[in-house]
């Protein structure tokens, strides 16, 4: 069933099957950054932001507090991208 309807959604953007898997792969992940976004605002409630920030002249506030669990998550992604990047093209540096 899976199968039969990526291959409808290949044929209708007129790609390969394999684009198709790439594309519902970055939506999946996109959902799941998308819970851990709201899933992490959670954790904290107002007052608990508000005594870790300072105002400046009522226009920008500056606040501190843990790294939330969608950070950390797209901290280590970012690492992950670097890094394969780099093995791949390191004949170019």
């Amino acid at each position: 069933m899976i199968q039969t309807s990526l291959i409808i959604f290949a044929d209708i953007v007129a790609a390969n099957p394999t684009f198709a898997y790439v594309v519902l792969l970055f939506i999946a992940a996109g959902a799941v950054l998308m819970w851990l976004i709201v899933k992490s605002s959670r954790e904290y409630s107002v007052e608990e932001t508000e005594e870790n920030a300072e105002d400046f002249g009522g226009e920008v506030k500056e606040s501190r507090g843990p790294v939330t669990t969608w950070l950390w998550v797209v901290y280590i992604g970012l690492i992950t991208w670097a890094i394969a990047y780099l093995i791949q093209h390191i004949a170019e540096f």
